[in-house]
């Protein structure tokens, strides 16, 4: 079970949710009756369960229903090694849910924090986490619409300290007083939400200041992660001194004021933090490995989760609490398994590339790899080819795209960002280039998040020869008011593009040479090859591009954190709920590092975010993703399926088919089994 998944750059660029790692949570210390679903609360989750069953529809015709049963003791108490391809950039998940947000950061950290509602396997239906059941109703009270949540007693901390209403309130308030950003900002969304009070030690009430949709309530505050108050309360009162006697209303002194109190939580080092997953962060040695430990005190350990054909969801933890919903928990079952930790500890060793932990798994020096990207074409055929190894594919909730920083002149144009758009072939890309290891991608949805995308947006250039692609560019540039001192042009005789020279931008000055920034071929050859390519289209017609092959976290750097870049290509690990559509692109987002600015795409997603009803939230999905395929603050690349590889007689998953990957659970470290 997983909860909201932050969104992250992807080594293709994250990220996923926002999305599914091993739902964090500790031991029980006392029997909880079992919960019965009613009709009256199937009634209040009613949309929620449609949205969930329709997105993973396309996905459960595919499932296999019978897990493979593992003799009792069959499995060794070891270490889980995974192979990582970048470093982690911090410790501190203030950070990694913040400005920090990459995928590597995510595939860790995310190990320790619990929510109060988070995704079933497999199907991703909305289930408690933390939570004891579905929240109430939301109601007006006052100026607020507000809603209670009621938690499962007996989850502590890997200290022993108590999960509770505390932390919940602690964590929200936190993030909405010191107006953190990124995920943050779309968890507890300073919009919508006002506050969050502990009404008692394990009951918590959200106060909305107008009513939420699903996108900020159901799908974003109740699946937010939580954070111990007991450790890190004197940090945050040490970060809030910053705030003291600076005047709100002096708009320009209170943010940095703010921006000097992030800065304070954000350096931080957290050692000793205590963890509420099923492991506990031990140890990290920059450039080499990181690691984390077994925690003995996670409530949640045992747990037995089975999904039935017939919709229905069980969950207990014998002699603590039972769980069942949406049906009749009986009959034929689609998934049946008990979690962990079957494992002692996680190693995460960092490789510098594919080719090196490819070799590292075939030696037996590692049991997983995780790869936002997945295992490339040639390397996984060399695993099938050796033997011993168990090749699986999953469609991905990710794409890799060209991005445009609108405060850098002329990319706030649109017919200059059409003109790029026309000029990169796709299907060149993904079919003669890659051949066929990748799908060209026209929308920020997924075509596998079903429900949500949108098929018929305008696919700008599909379809066109390389003739008619430089033409639409120079008639685009041209009604822009864009200049050239020798025009390109299409020689038919040499099936070639006569390069056009000395553009000039519309207001008279000569276009300046800029960079396109791009992982190195080492860490992703897709986008390094389209990165070249792109570069070559560019310059073809006149526009000095130059591409720079370069480090996946240098290019974070340069992009999310110093604002300095031109063009970027990066890729998206995204949620279920698409309000990332949203979140990537408004006015004022921490993910817009672009800077695009359209108040009527401000207004519409407004209008989305605060949606309640779920086909009303479709059809508002919908002509977001027309809107920005006609504006084209990014232009979005490609898409490719997520190809793992493990040995089959040392590693055992509960289950290997799923959205996304095993990669997008973390690898599973608090289920897999290892036979040897």
């Amino acid at each position: 079970m997983g909860g909201k998944r932050l969104m992250v750059l992807l080594a293709v660029l994250l990220v996923a949710a926002m999305v599914l790692a091993a739902c964090p949570q500790p031991t029980p210390e006392k029997i909880v009756e079992t919960v019965v679903v009613t009709k009256e609360v199937e009634k209040i989750v009613k949309e929620t369960v449609e949205v969930q069953k329709i997105i993973t529809k396309e996905i459960e015709k595919t499932v296999v229903v019978t897990p493979t049963p593992t003799p009792e003791g069959a499995y060794v108490e070891r270490a889980y090694r995974q192979a990582i391809f970048e470093d982690l950039t911090t410790t501190n998940f203030w950070s990694a849910y913040g400005p920090d947000s990459t995928v590597w950061n995510y595939y860790v950290l995310t190990n320790f924090y619990p929510s109060l509602y988070g995704y079933s396997d497999q199907r991703f239906d909305w289930v408690p986490s933390l939570a004891a059941d579905f929240p109430t109703e939301l109601e007006q009270e006052g100026d607020y619409w507000v809603s209670t949540v009621k938690m499962k007693e007996g989850a502590t901390w890997s200290d022993g300290e108590p999960i509770t209403a505390e932390d919940v309130a602690f964590t929200a308030n936190t993030a909405l007083e010191l107006k953190l950003t990124d995920n943050w900002e779309a968890a507890y969304d300073p919009e919508y939400l006002d506050r969050v009070e502990a009404v008692d030690t394990y009951t918590v009430k959200f106060y909305f200041k107008k009513k939420p949709g699903l996108s900020r309530w159901q799908f974003g505050s109740a699946m937010a992660p939580i954070l111990p108050k007991h450790y890190w309360e004197p940090v945050v009162q040490e970060a809030k001194k910053a705030l003291e006697g600076v005047d709100p209303n002096d708009e320009e002194a209170y943010n940095k004021a703010l921006e000097d109190a992030r800065k304070t939580l954000y350096s931080y080092v957290p050692e000793g933090e205590p963890s509420g997953g099923a492991f506990v962060f031990s140890k990290w040695e920059k450039g080499a490995f990181a690691e984390m430990t077994r925690n003995d005190n996670w409530a949640f350990k045992g747990q037995h989760i089975v999904e039935y054909a017939n919709g229905a969801y069980y969950e207990e933890v014998p002699g603590w609490y039972e769980f069942c919903a949406y049906g009749d928990c009986s009959g034929d079952t689609v998934l049946d398994y008990t979690v962990g930790p079957y494992v002692t500890s996680v190693l995460f060793n960092l490789y510098g590339s594919q080719d090196a932990a490819v070799l590292a798994l075939q030696k037996g020096e590692v049991d997983f790899l995780l790869n936002p990207l997945g295992l490339q074409v040639g390397l996984a055929q060399q695993l099938e080819g050796a033997g011993g190894f168990k090749v699986i594919r999953n469609p991905s909730n990710g794409f890799r795209y060209l991005g445009f920083n609108f405060e850098r002149y002329p990319q706030d144009i649109k017919e200059f960002r059409e003109a790029v758009a026309y000029l990169i072939d796709k299907e060149f890309i993904t079919q003669r280039l890659l051949q066929g290891a990748a799908l060209p991608v026209y929308t920020l949805v997924p075509e596998g998040n079903s429900f949500w995308f949108n098929p018929d947006v305008p696919k700008i250039g599909q379809g066109m020869s390389r003739e008619e692609r430089v033409n639409k560019a120079v008639e685009l540039l041209k009604a822009a008011g864009f200049t050239w001192d020798k025009e390109p042009k299409w020689d038919p005789d040499k099936r070639a593009v006569d390069p056009g020279e000395g553009l000039k931008m519309p207001n008279g000055e000569p276009m300046p040479q800029f960079e396109i920034l791009a992982p190195s071929a080492g860490y992703d050859p897709m986008r390094a090859t389209a990165a070249i390519w792109i570069e070559k289209w560019l310059n073809e017609v006149g526009i000095p591009a130059k591409a720079n092959l370069t480090g996946f976290n240098v290019i974070v750097q340069k992009v999310f954190v110093e604002g300095d870049f031109d063009m970027w290509i990066l890729g998206w690990g995204l949620s279920l709920y698409p309000d990332y559509l949203c979140d990537f692109f408004t006015t004022g987002s921490g993910f817009n590092v672009g800077k695009y600015s359209n108040p009527d795409f401000d207004a519409m997603c407004e209008e989305f975010l605060g949606e309640t009803d779920i086909n009303a939230a479709r059809d508002k999905a919908f002509k977001l993703q027309e809107v920005l395929a006609e504006e084209l603050p990014y232009v979005t690349l490609f898409t490719a399926p997520i190809v793992e590889a493990y040995p089959a007689d040392t590693v055992q998953f509960p289950y290997t088919e799923v959205l996304d990957g095993i990669q997008n659970m973390n690898g599973m470290p608090s289920s897999v089994k290892l036979l040897k």
